[in-house]
């Protein structure tokens, strides 16, 4: 019962929050378009910024304060095409799930699946042997797929502004920039995307932030 109007709470919130700009989405599209340019521009910042925040199992391992390569690659791109096929991810499907679970919990669900999709792949590095450096957001934008397909399946009123046309879109979308493209992390797609589809669950259950103090968590 508490779950049902939990949902149905955060889909009213959804319905009111249908004409606003879903700043959180923007800021980090902004934000990894900015940081490419940078590297496009600036070559050698380029290389340093890669082989600073790139990610593998090896530096969770051997180097120190490696742990925050979880975050620093999913800011940074190999290319141009890699770029573009996150980037409209990120949006299309931001676009709809930031307006429905809220930008605190919108934030929690991009980062936390970035972060498991790394630890994916760091585990299928360690299973396999072969080792690499990888960069990207896929695995954020995965994880922004799943929370969508969670959101439409379970919706039944309370994920306002989700067809499911544009779900399949987004699913489509999500093979093509994971597999249509040669040296792909999908051990970060799948890890990302099984940690969105958990996070849209555990995520639209809990009350929107300072709903109890009179605040609405969209206006800022």
């Amino acid at each position: 019962m508490a779950y049902r109007e939990t949902m149905e709470n955060n889909g009213m919130e959804a319905g009111r929050a249908k004409n606003q700009i879903p700043y959180c989405t923007v800021v980090l599209v902004a934000l990894n378009v900015i940081l490419f340019l940078i590297g496009l521009i600036l070559p050698k910042a380029g290389e340093w910024m890669e082989s600073e925040g790139c990610f593998s199992v090896v530096y969770l391992l051997y180097e120190h304060s490696g742990f925050y390569r979880l975050i620093t690659a999913a800011f940074l791109h190999a290319d141009v095409e890699h770029l573009l096929n996150n980037m409209l991810l990120l949006y299309c499907c931001g676009d709809v799930v930031e307006r429905c679970l809220g930008k605190v919990r919108f934030l929690i669900l991009y980062f936390g699946s970035a972060i498991f999709g790394n630890l994916l792949s760091a585990a299928y590095e360690l299973s396999t042997g072969s080792f690499y450096e990888s960069i990207g957001a896929s695995g954020a934008v995965f994880g922004l797929t799943g929370a969508l397909l969670f959101l439409v399946i379970v919706k039944k009123g309370a994920a306002a502004g989700i067809s499911l046309k544009r779900a399949v879109f987004a699913v489509v979308l999500s093979l093509y920039a994971g597999f249509g493209s040669a040296y792909v992390n999908n051990a970060a797609h799948v890890g990302g995307l099984l940690s969105g589809f958990l996070l849209g669950f555990l995520l639209s259950i809990i009350p929107p932030v300072f709903r109890k103090k009179g605040f609405s968590h969209e206006k800022r």
